[in-house]
């Protein structure tokens, strides 16, 4: 039993540094995609500034961090999911050990 609770509490913390990883990639692809340049020198104006959100300056498709981004969120949900398992199996041991303890007590 130890030793199950042992290997769901390395798969949550694996999982958690996991995530925490991918999370900080998506933020630098998505904060690299979302910068904008101002076209003149007197301040922002909703006519100088280029930004991401307009289809005529946004970034081609085929943009290096799009298809990268697609799947850093298919594998921050892999890393829930994985999450999720362990948490459940930490759970299900902490409830029989309980059991256990409270049948011998």
């Amino acid at each position: 039993m130890i030793k199950a609770l042992d290997t769901a509490t390395q798969g949550l913390l694996q999982a958690e540094r996991r995530a925490t990883d991918i999370a900080k990639d998506i933020l630098k692809t998505t904060s690299e995609a979302a910068s904008f340049t101002l076209d003149s020198e007197n301040g922002p104006s909703a006519n100088t500034v280029a930004s991401t959100t307009d289809p005529a300056s946004a970034p081609p498709s085929d943009h290096p961090g799009y298809g990268n981004l697609i799947q850093q969120f298919a594998d921050l949900r892999g890393e829930q999911r994985a999450f999720e398992a362990n948490a459940k199996v930490f759970k299900e041991v902490d409830e029989t050990l309980g059991s256990l303890i409270d049948d011998i007590g």
